[in-house]
């Protein structure tokens, strides 16, 4: 276990305690003044969520931001305190710092120094947001400690964009808690959310687009933004503009701009009308987000790109020829509204670099690779290419991908955190300032759903952690997760279980509910997806004991033994469908909770009726 003070996500870069006679005490009336360079109003407001019941005072025209907790003594007459007297004449923050001065996060946007002593507590920083997140390590603070050990914290951020991704394609959380989620965000320094609303924006120019029963309202998409602001995130809005429009091309009015009959999912460059549908798409997504410098235009895997007979004779057969030039339509298009676009690189990941610099300059790279113990050299080898024609690069790493699995009811961790760590290092050397923990609940539009967002907690604040801190000890993430995350103290679960390392948390967590004190629906929804996967794991393979009844057929010892396994996997199966469903709708729509249990269980229905039946397999025998 990290010998910090605190089992801090993510962890805090320097921490030094400090002599003093005894900790401050959290609790009771406490004073607070909040000194700010220029009123943010999200800060006076978050003072009073952390510390409701206390007297606040709040000043501007500080240089800087500030604030300074210290109790109510019996007989103050609230007046002010040395601390807001002369603001305009001294700096705020360099009358306060004790240890060190402000020049250790000079130049380190929303870094923050939190100091703790006997008898006050005090955040500085140079900006609105890293005062915000010097709350935040507060928060962790005064949860695992009533009394606050005397400590001073140096804190500020190695990536400038912290970026989480919400995929609304397939299943989803219900909008309240796609809300409440930001807030859990920004609690653990996250600063921007991805979002890929696909068919569940509000769409007002395209509502044959509108998923007729889950898409977001406009009253809810418009308290999704207020909430991000709220916490101090950006939205991303991801508007696929390419390939992965399956929910545009699927509809018989759009069908002709396929770029083959088959490729229900790409459209054609060639025509005209492409760009007005898309740019009429885009339109409105950036209308609706003022707030957002970027937008996504997606642009992956366009895998039939240039093969109808326009394309091949406008660009010569030559697919990265078509892609750039129909990018760079969209790229001006985005850029003269004042965003700045960004687009997935798989498809330029091989493009001849005479090809590769008519791309449009004013745009950015997002890098995503998922898988392989490559990531340094791979990632560094197209860096280098972008950056070499002046276009800027992101990265993105995957807390959920394909992983070669359609199911998975919690990401294949082992995948997972090696490609999280290897982006860690590789965005340190190559000093990406943003990084997307993407976490795809899908292959595509029209495929099953991979897993349900409430697993993926884990790997999302290990990308919190390392897109933070890139150097935080990744020995020890696991210890601080289940201490931050489910109150669960390294003695007591090392204590029933022994060792376990960063990649066994889905191995464990649910040998571990008793002890569970914090989100424990959580860890209760990983237990039922467990149950699921050994109710259903030898029922797979049953066509092993079908064979040995086409083999001996009539054999009654055979029949048995097949009747022994459909009777004891049936059981199971029936017992976890049910809480399946229970659990899923605590974070989903009913009908949606459902589509996601018939996912996972259609297979087995379809056997039940087609095989068991004609066999004659039931429960009783």
């Amino acid at each position: 276990m990290t010998s910090s003070i605190a089992s801090f996500i993510p962890q805090v870069k320097q921490q030094h305690l400090t002599e003093a006679p005894r900790a401050f005490a959290w609790g009771g009336r406490l004073k607070v003044t909040l000194l700010m360079e220029r009123r943010d109003d999200r800060l006076e407001l978050h003072c009073r969520r952390l510390m409701p019941g206390m007297e606040l005072s709040v000043r501007e025209g500080a240089e800087g931001y500030a604030v300074r907790m210290e109790h109510v003594l019996a007989g103050d007459s609230g007046g002010q305190s040395s601390f807001e007297t002369g603001v305009k004449e001294q700096s705020a923050l360099d009358r306060f710092i004790s240890v060190g001065g402000m020049d250790a996060i000079k130049g380190k946007p929303e870094g923050y120094i939190l100091q703790v002593g006997e008898d006050a507590i005090g955040i500085q920083s140079q900006d609105a947001a890293g005062l915000f997140y010097g709350l935040q390590t507060l928060r962790q603070l005064v949860e695992q400690h009533r009394d606050i050990p005397a400590v001073t914290i140096v804190d500020w951020p190695d990536t400038a964009i912290r970026c989480m991704n919400y995929d609304l394609r397939q299943t989803y959380s219900k909008p309240e808690r796609l809300e409440a989620y930001l807030a859990e965000f920004a609690r653990y320094k996250t600063n921007a959310v991805l979002i890929e609303y696909e068919d569940k924006f509000p769409f007002a120019a395209y509502p044959e687009l509108v998923h007729p029963k889950h898409a977001l309202s406009r009253e809810q998409f418009e308290r999704l933004k207020l909430a991000a602001h709220e916490h101090f995130i950006e939205i991303i809005p991801l508007q696929q503009s390419f390939g992965h429009l399956e929910y545009v091309l699927r509809h018989d009015s759009y069908k002709h701009l396929r770029e083959t009959e088959k490729s229900i999912g790409e459209i054609c460059p060639s025509q005209e009308e492409s760009y007005q549908l898309i740019t009429g798409l885009l339109e409105e997504m950036i209308a609706s987000h003022p707030e957002s410098r970027y937008i996504h235009l997606g642009c992956d895997e366009v895998y039939s790109l240039c093969e109808c007979d326009a394309c091949r004779e406008r660009y010569e057969g030559v697919r990265e020829r078509a892609f750039i030039a129909f990018l760079n339509r969209l790229i001006a298009f985005t850029a003269e509204r004042g965003k700045t676009p960004i687009f997935w690189h798989d498809m330029l990941d091989k493009c001849p670099e005479e090809e590769l610099r008519h791309l449009d300059k004013r745009s950015v790279a997002m890098i995503w690779i998922y898988n392989g113990r490559n990531i340094d050299s791979d990632v560094s080898t197209l860096t280098e290419k972008f950056r070499r024609l002046g276009i800027r690069v992101m990265g993105a790493p995957a807390v959920r991908s394909f992983d070669w699995a359609e199911h998975q009811n919690y990401p294949v961790i082992v995948n997972r955190v090696d490609n999280l760590l290897q982006w860690a290092a590789t965005s340190e050397k190559l000093e990406l300032d943003c990084v997307v923990a993407t976490n795809w609940t899908g292959p595509f539009s029209l495929g099953v759903p991979y897993g349900v967002f409430e697993t993926t907690w884990y790997p999302m604040l290990l990308h919190a952690d390392l897109a933070w801190n890139r150097r935080s000890d990744a020995d020890t993430f696991i210890d601080r997760f289940l201490h931050q995350f489910h109150g669960i103290r390294p003695e007591v679960g090392h204590g029933k279980l022994g060792n376990y390392r960063i990649e066994d948390y889905y191995d464990i967590i649910w040998k571990l509910t008793d002890e569970v004190k914090l989100n424990r629906d959580y860890a209760e929804l990983i237990a039922i997806m467990r149950d699921y996967e050994v109710a259903t794991d030898k029922s797979r393979a049953i066509h092993k004991y079908l064979y040995r009844l086409e083999l001996f057929p009539g054999d009654a010892a055979e029949r048995r033994s097949l009747l022994n396994n459909y009777q004891r996997n049936r059981r199971k199966r029936d017992n976890v469908r049910p809480r399946m469903q229970a659990a899923l709708e605590r974070y989903q729509p009913e009908d949606m909770a459902a589509h996601f249990v018939l996912s996972r269980f259609y297979l087995h229905d379809y056997l039940e009726r087609t095989i068991y039946r004609e066999i004659g397999m039931n429960l009783e025998e």
